[in-house]
């Protein structure tokens, strides 16, 4: 740290408002993709079901790189009637083939929130799930992990020693069994 006449220079300052910025943004990536893994598992856990109809569009394209089967990008667009008969859509993208993607025609969505939907390829449960929800918790743990300061035990509750100051602490404790 930098410091000027007893305040800190400017550099130090716009320093720390930086950090500060990309620890909470960081952050928030991390809360939503816990958030929404978590999601999509309580919407085939506890959610309904209806019968969705899908539009695809392709979009974008072919990635030569891919298997035959994901070299493109599509668009689906799907809508549903909840329990009332209310009509409510959705939209994800997946990977598929030149002339189409493989869609699921069922929706799982919650009751009370009919908005927080997926297709039932998204919400069932698996190995998609499992890795956003531990790289979210990875980019949460990673930004807001304590930092330890240099030259203090990552353990110590106790204030640094003086420079001169002896610590008999350990004597102490060797001298404790003498009669």
């Amino acid at each position: 740290m930098v410091v000027s006449g007893g305040r800190m220079t400017k550099k130090t300052n716009r320093s720390k408002k930086s950090n500060l910025f990309w620890r909470i943004a960081v952050s928030a990536v991390g809360a939503a993709l816990v958030f929404l893994a978590a999601l999509h598992m309580a919407l085939f856990f506890f959610g309904e079901t209806a019968a969705a109809r899908v539009s695809t569009r392709r979009v974008g394209g072919a990635d030569d790189g891919k298997p035959a089967g994901q070299r493109y990008e599509w668009s689906l667009d799907y809508t549903f009637r909840d329990e009332n008969g209310i009509l409510h859509s959705g939209h994800t993208t997946r990977r598929g083939g030149d002339l189409s993607v493989q869609t699921d025609s069922t929706v799982y969505y919650f009751p009370f929130a009919p908005f927080l939907n997926a297709l039932a390829g998204d919400a069932k449960p698996g190995i998609a799930q499992l890795l956003m929800a531990a790289a979210g918790v990875f980019l949460l743990f990673v930004m807001n992990r304590k930092q330890r300061r240099p030259g203090r035990p990552a353990n110590s509750n106790r204030p640094p020693a003086e420079p001169g100051d002896y610590d008999d602490s350990v004597e102490e404790l060797f001298h404790q069994d003498d009669p």
